[in-house]
């Protein structure tokens, strides 16, 4: 009888890209990394507060601004990149196939990244066109039917697939 995953470890693989088995070496590296990565948040997110608590008398915007990108910079220039190279690294992210078995899965992984690449393109599309009648107060149907937001999606869309096929083929491993 197949035993069910529970709700974390799907959670867990699902973060790190973990395929095939979850097994007792790839939860203590995911364990390792993941306790790592939160020390890192730790410092990253208790030391801009006391810098901004001295800058909010002089400008309070500026600080809570500063605060803001100081911890988006930080967690996605440190913190996401640690974890990505530490997951490769422990060879949590490889896609082990056999030879025979290899094209199936360059065919299911360049439909992976077609289909990422239509989601990022149609959400950016629709999020620039909300944004900009927004902040604008433009039309609404207008902003959807312009050019620039058309080639914004397209663009999007066409590098999200292209660097998300890269990503797919850098992890399928051959299996001996």
């Amino acid at each position: 009888m197949k035993s069910r995953e529970n709700f974390r470890d799907r959670i867990v693989k699902c973060f790190f890209s973990i395929s095939g088995d979850f097994d007792e070496y790839k939860r203590q590296e995911a364990n390792r990394i993941g306790t790592n990565a939160m020390l890192l948040c730790l410092l990253i997110l208790l030391l801009p507060p006391v810098v901004a608590a001295f800058w909010i008398d002089t400008a309070p915007a500026n600080a809570l601004i500063g605060l803001l990108l100081f911890d988006l910079c930080c967690v996605n220039f440190i913190v996401f990149p640690y974890i990505l190279v530490a997951s490769r690294r422990a060879h949590l992210t490889d896609h082990e196939v056999n030879v025979h078995d290899l094209p199936a899965a360059r065919r299911h992984d360049l439909k992976c990244a077609l289909g990422y690449g239509l989601y990022a393109g149609v959400f950016l599309y629709l999020e620039q066109a909300i944004i900009n009648s927004i902040f604008d107060g433009t039309n609404f149907i207008r902003e959807l039917l312009a050019i620039t937001n058309i080639k914004t999606g397209v663009l999007s869309g066409l590098t999200t697939g292209i660097l998300m096929e890269v990503v797919f083929l850098i992890r399928l491993k051959k299996q001996q």
